[in-house]
């Protein structure tokens, strides 16, 4: 964004800011979930004190019926309403009832009592009396001597009891707002001693120098947060070893180019000094262009190696392949070669082969090199032979040569870099198995040397493994 022609950068907001805008809101929501419940909380404790208190009177007026001669009396005491009494001095109303008829009290209490309440049932209801709101309590109890029962209604406005309940409400809305203002307040403090091992763990990484890649300590990291540096530190030893790699590559990259290169320096400057068309002369082009050649071998082995090491088995894209095409593709490519060096070279297809897993164009790559290998490193008119052969598990691709071999003690080292047994230096750059043995794990292959069947010469194999098909694909 720019103002004034100026560039102005919006910076993203720190990581506790982002934690205290997003505990906020459900903090306040939680207080407010809270304060709710606890009100509802309050209202049925008020109304469960002050239903029981009027129960309470309804019972006594109830003790305090008698009957004589079939009559129905009641002695009733000024306390029993003294019970309902505070200092605002609530309405109280009452009323007897026997067979529908009003036997003493206010005749126009609203009745609650269902026709059916039974002897010593108790019920509850709310109602409207001379224009206030007013809470009512019908009991109903059996006398000797008296059919039926008899009803008795007590009822009480509302005032004490929504003064109580604001005054609890009220407490309660004091108490939701200092806790949370106190939440609030102590909220960053919280999120600021939270990350501080995120801190250290940053402070860590500060203090150390750039080529420092070790992983870092485990020992002050909370358990929450060790699943991320264990991450870190696997991510820091892939790029330890990549850097290693790279570095190892580019020492053995420069030695081996530096001896191509010298032969041409030197060459250039004999054929400067010497006369055109001369026997010098010739003995120097041809000097420069086997060493030109090899430089160019050299860089073409050093690309592939390299597109080799950066193959990785987990993004490589795999495919059903016809080994016969893989084989095939890889001969014709190393053919002409073969009649250039004097070499008797054949391929043979293996009639119904199974299709394998793997990548085409790295695959083709592989056998190719081990072509390159068997050629040049083979005796003079010398058989290079390309075939294939079924395993229980896939398809093997055979190239067997009668060349001088490796002796068993050293075919596990000739897939090192650089790695060479041959006496003659310009036939190859050391990289050719190298580049195999990369290529073969990174497209899932597997890879043998042994001697061939009349034991001389190589015989590399290397085994693909077969598509699996499943019954219901071969239903289909």
């Amino acid at each position: 964004m720019t103002a004034g022609g100026a560039t102005v950068k919006r910076h993203a907001p720190s990581l506790s800011s982002r934690m205290l805008r997003g505990m906020v809101v459900p903090v306040m929501s939680l207080a407010l979930i809270l304060g709710i419940g606890a009100a509802w909380v309050i209202n049925q404790s008020v109304q469960a004190v002050n239903d029981r208190i009027l129960s309470a009177a309804s019972r006594a007026i109830i003790d305090s019926l008698t009957v004589e001669d079939g009559a129905i009396g009641l002695n009733l005491s000024p306390a029993i309403f003294g019970m309902l009494e505070d200092a605002a001095r609530d309405n109280v109303y009452y009323s007897v009832r026997h067979d529908g008829k009003i036997l003493t009290g206010y005749a126009d209490l609203p009745n609650v009592a269902p026709p059916d309440l039974g002897d010593t049932r108790v019920v509850f209801g709310d109602a409207v009396y001379l224009g206030k709101p007013v809470r009512i309590v019908a009991e109903a109890r059996r006398l000797p001597q008296i059919n039926g029962v008899v009803i008795v209604q007590v009822a009480e406005t509302l005032g004490a009891r929504q003064r109580i309940s604001h005054r609890l409400l009220g407490g309660l809305i004091v108490l939701e707002l200092v806790l949370m203002g106190a939440t609030l307040a102590l909220l960053p403090l919280a999120i600021r001693w939270g990350l501080r091992p995120l801190h250290r763990v940053q402070s860590e990484m500060d203090r150390r120098a750039a080529s420092d890649l070790a992983p870092l300590s485990l020992d002050q990291v909370p358990t929450e947060l060790q699943d991320l540096v264990g991450a870190f530190n696997a991510m820091l030893a892939r790029l330890d070893s990549a850097i290693i790699g790279i570095r190892r590559f580019t020492a053995d990259a420069s030695h081996q180019m530096r001896t191509p290169l010298s032969i041409l320096r030197t060459h250039i400057s004999l054929l400067r000094q010497a006369r055109p068309g001369s026997a010098e002369a010739g003995q120097s082009i041809e000097d420069i262009s086997q060493a030109s050649d090899r430089l160019q071998h050299l860089i073409v082995q050093l690309l592939a190696l390299a597109r080799a090491d950066s193959a990785d088995q987990s993004r490589v894209d795999v495919s059903a392949v016809d080994p016969n095409e893989v084989a095939a593709v890889a001969a014709a490519e190393h053919a002409m070669a073969a009649v250039r060096a004097g070499i008797d070279f054949t391929f043979e297809r293996l009639p119904g082969a199974r299709p394998v897993s793997t990548n085409q164009m790295l695959a083709v790559e592989m056998i190719g090199n081990l072509i390159d290998n068997a050629i040049k490193h083979n005796r003079e008119g010398g058989q290079v032979w390309v075939g294939l052969e079924n395993t229980d598990a896939g398809v093997r691709v055979i190239v067997q040569d009668d060349g001088p071999g490796i002796p068993p003690d050293k075919r596990a080292t000739v897939f090192g870099r650089f790695a060479r047994l041959h006496r003659n230096p310009a036939l190859g750059s050391g990289l050719g198995l190298s580049i195999v043995d990369s290529l073969a794990r990174a497209i899932g292959a597997e890879v043998e040397l042994d001697a061939g069947p009349s034991g001389s010469g190589l015989r590399a194999t290397v085994t693909f493994a077969a598509v699996i098909v499943s019954a219901e694909s071969v239903r289909r």
